[in-house]
C-alpha cells in the first residue's frame, strides 16, 4: 500500500484485546509482539501485605486492622493471602486464626515460618492452608552469620518442610537473598529439598532488589527445566525500579506465582505493587489473575490510611497525576478526536479507564500554564459556556498568568472568574 498515492490516511482499526471504547487503549504489540511460546493462560498472586508490608519501616498494623485489610483481599478475591509469620506475636496469631475462621471462599491463608518445627506447628495449629518455608541460599550467610554445616543446614530444611507437608497443606520453600547466592549453591540446596521432600513450590527471591530482567528470565528458566515438579514463584523488591519487570520476566521463564503487596508495602523501595502487576497482567497483557479490579482503587486507600504511608501523586494506578492532563496539546487532540463525528476515539490521554480499577474521578483536565486554546473550550463546554476565538485567547492568556504567578494549577472558580471579567466586556 504506498500512502502517498491515498488522499487520506487510512482508518486502520481499533479493537479488542488493545482498544475497548471508553475502557481500554493499550499497545497492540504487547500481544503481536510477545512470544506465544512463553505466555501463561494464568498468573497465581500471592499478597505479602500483612508480612513483608509489615515490615515496612515504621509501620505497625493492629488485629482489627489486620483482618480488616485480610477480609479486603479476600473481596478482590486474592487467591493466596500471606497473613504473617504468626510466632512473632500474639497480635499476628489472633488475627490469622480469625481470618481462618472466616472461611474465605476465594483466598487461602498463608503462614510465613522459620525452618524451625515451632513455627510449622503453630501455622497448622491455627489451620492455615498454605505455609511459606523460609531461609536463606546465601552461602556467605549460612556460614558466617548463622554457623550451619551443609548437613545442619539440609537436616533443618527438610524436617521443617516435611512437617509442614505432613500437616496435609500447600508448602513451599522461599529461598532469600537467591540473586547474589551462586548458582551451583542454590541448585546444591534445591536438588536436596526436592529429592527428600515434597514440597509444592520453590519461590526465588531478589530479596535486595539488585536482580534484573534478564537475571531473573534466565533463573526462574534454569531452575524450571532443572526441576520439574515443582511449581516457581517469584518474589521480588522493587529497590532499584526493576520489580514489575522482573516479574514479568519470572512469569515469561516459567513462573506461576508473583508476590505482591498493596500500595508496594515492603522494606526498603518495597515490593511489587498488587495494583500495578494486576493492571499490567489482566489489562496490559491480557492474563487471567482471579482478582476483582474494581476494588484495586478503594484497597489501595484503605491499606494507604492503616500504614500511615502516603500514595504519592504519581503513583500508577493509585495516584491522581497519572489521571490529571495539562499540556495544551494532550488536551487539544483529546477535544477534537471526541468531537469528530465521523471516527471518534476514546482513551486517547490515558491506557485505562478509572472505573475498570474502581476509582470513581475521571480522567480530570486541569488548568494551567501548560493550556491551549481547547484547554479553555473544553471549561467552558463544562459549565455550558460560549465564547469567540478572541475571548477564548484572552481567558487563556489570563490562566497562564495566573499560573506563573502562583506556581500552581488554577482553580476552577478562578477560570469562571475570569471568563466572567472577558465576557462582560
Amino acid at each position: 500500500m504506498d500512502l502517498l498515492e491515498m488522499k487520506q490516511i487510512p482508518d486502520y482499526p481499533l479493537e479488542a484485546p488493545f482498544y475497548r471504547e471508553n475502557e481500554v487503549w493499550t499497545s497492540k504489540f504487547n500481544f503481536d509482539f510477545e512470544d506465544k511460546s512463553k505466555r501463561r493462560a494464568h498468573v497465581t498472586f500471592h499478597d505479602v501485605t500483612l508480612r513483608d508490608g509489615d515490615q515496612t519501616p515504621g509501620v505497625v498494623l493492629l488485629e482489627n486492622e489486620r483482618v480488616h485489610i485480610g477480609d479486603a483481599l479476600a473481596a478482590m478475591r486474592v487467591p493466596r493471602i500471606e497473613a504473617g509469620m504468626p510466632i512473632s506475636s500474639k497480635i499476628v496469631e489472633n488475627a490469622m486464626r480469625r481470618m481462618v475462621d472466616k472461611k474465605y471462599p476465594h483466598s487461602k491463608i498463608y503462614s510465613f515460618c522459620r525452618a524451625l518445627p515451632v513455627d510449622v506447628e503453630l501455622a497448622l495449629d491455627i489451620g492455615c492452608q498454605g505455609i511459606i518455608v523460609e531461609y536463606t541460599v546465601n552461602p556467605y550467610i549460612i556460614k558466617y552469620a548463622y554457623k550451619n554445616s551443609p548437613q545442619e543446614l539440609i537436616d533443618k530444611l527438610v524436617t521443617a518442610l516435611n512437617l509442614a507437608k505432613k500437616g496435609g497443606v500447600d508448602v513451599a520453600f522461599m529461598g532469600w537473598d537467591w540473586f547474589r547466592a551462586p548458582i551451583e549453591f542454590t541448585k546444591w540446596v534445591v536438588d536436596e529439598i526436592y529429592h527428600k521432600t515434597e514440597t509444592d513450590g520453590l519461590v526465588l527471591v531478589d530479596t535486595y532488589g539488585c536482580a534484573t530482567p534478564e537475571a531473573v528470565e534466565v533463573m526462574i528458566g534454569r531452575f524450571h527445566e532443572w526441576f520439574p515438579r515443582f511449581r516457581l514463584e517469584f518474589h521480588g523488591h522493587n529497590d532499584i525500579g526493576c520489580g514489575n519487570a522482573n516479574c514479568l520476566a519470572a512469569v515469561r521463564a516459567g513462573a506461576e506465582v508473583v508476590h505482591t503487596a498493596v500500595h508496594g508495602l515492603g522494606e526498603r523501595g518495597g515490593n511489587v505493587a498488587l495494583e500495578e502487576m494486576a493492571v499490567i497482567f489482566e489489562i496490559h497483557k491480557n492474563v487471567d489473575t482471579g482478582l476483582d479490579l474494581t476494588k484495586l482503587y478503594s484497597t489501595g486507600q484503605m491499606v494507604s490510611t492503616i500504614s500511615k504511608v502516603p500514595i504519592h501523586d504519581n503513583k500508577p494506578v493509585l495516584g491522581i497525576r497519572p489521571y490529571r492532563i495539562e499540556t495544551g496539546i494532550g488536551t487539544d487532540i483529546a477535544y477534537k478526536l471526541s468531537h469528530n463525528e465521523s471516527f471518534k476515539v476514546t482513551n486517547f490521554s490515558i491506557a485505562v479507564e478509572p472505573s475498570l480499577i474502581g476509582r470513581l474521578d475521571n480522567v480530570e483536565y486541569v488548568l494551567g500554564k501548560s493550556n491551549g486554546k481547547n484547554s479553555i473550550r473544553l471549561f467552558l463546554d463544562k459549565y455550558n459556556l460560549k465564547a469567540d476565538d478572541d475571548q477564548v485567547k484572552e481567558i487563556l492568556d489570563l490562566v497562564i498568568q495566573e499560573a506563573m504567578v502562583t506556581k500552581s494549577l488554577v482553580a476552577e472558580s478562578r477560570f469562571k472568574q475570569f471568563v466572567d471579567e472577558v465576557l462582560a466586556r
